[in-house]
């Protein structure tokens, strides 16, 4: 057997299983964070807190776009 395919099979099967260990890390990861974000807004009061925030920044941004934009005047 040639030791250089051997050490390619190898490069490729390692490359492989380090992929689906950084994947699997990574959903794992991201569900934890998103059920702290979570139990954390509900105990704010939940998602409307955040949609008042977002929706202040949209119309503040209108409001400065009406402001110095002069085809709105």
């Amino acid at each position: 057997m040639d030791p250089g395919k051997s050490s390619l099979s190898n490069l490729i099967k390692d490359g492989f299983w380090r992929g689906i260990g950084w994947s699997f890390g990574v959903t794992v990861g991201f569900v934890l964070i998103s059920t702290v974000f979570v139990f954390i807004f509900r105990q704010l009061g939940g998602l409307p807190l955040i949609g008042n925030f977002i929706a202040n920044i949209v119309e503040e941004t209108q409001n400065q776009l009406i402001e110095n934009t002069p085809v709105f005047r």
